[in-house]
């Protein structure tokens, strides 16, 4: 009885060691969730925030990118703002933060890749599919950025799956929005 007594008392406690991986993940996703929350609390808010300039024009295209395949009113934004300024600054600010907002995406399927790393190795198909989409990439990117779609949402997070560089993403994404909102602005510059 007494050595049972002391196995309890003096037994070794477990700790609990957090990979910081997990938390990255979690923390993409929660950020995510709570932008999807906020952006359907307040839509009516939000639609009405290119009264607020350049500034309004930004959080509104952040915020419309950010949330994972929920459609948005951005596009009124752009074409209010090409209204009122020149279509583009509408179209580099706009863009500017529909990219940022789209990078949430990417940086959700990058930690996705860092959680799964050793099974998505092991896969041929996965291993085909980042090879090719390496290799194709900036036209799948950058005709997808272009074309509005609700699916580019899974397209940033495949590129971040796949480990596509960041950087490059971003820049293509960029470019294609830039066209996008470019040409939305001068709808409403003309009208």
């Amino acid at each position: 009885m007494i050595k049972i007594f002391k196995k309890l008392l003096f037994r070794k406690k477990k700790t609990i060691a957090i990979d910081v991986r997990y938390v990255y993940a979690a923390s993409v996703f929660l950020l995510s969730i709570s932008l999807s929350a906020v952006f359907y609390i307040y839509r009516d808010y939000l639609k009405d925030a290119s009264a607020l300039g350049f500034l309004g024009l930004f959080v509104v295209n952040f915020v419309s990118s950010a949330t994972f395949f929920i459609s948005s009113p951005a596009f009124l934004t752009i074409i209010t703002g090409g209204n009122l300024y020149s279509p583009v600054s509408v179209a580099v600010i706009a863009s500017l933060g529909a990219s940022l907002g789209d990078m949430l995406a990417f940086a959700f399927g990058h930690s996705g890749r860092k959680l799964t790393k050793k099974k998505l190795d092991r896969h041929k198909a996965i291993r085909f599919l980042e090879k090719h989409f390496h290799r194709h990439g900036v036209l799948i990117i950058f005709l997808l950025a272009i074309i509005p779609n609700p699916f580019f949402d899974a397209v940033g997070i495949l590129a971040g799956v796949l480990n596509y560089p960041p950087m490059r993403f971003f820049t293509i994404m960029l470019v294609g929005r830039f066209i996008r909102y470019w040409a939305l602005a001068q709808v409403g510059a003309n009208y």
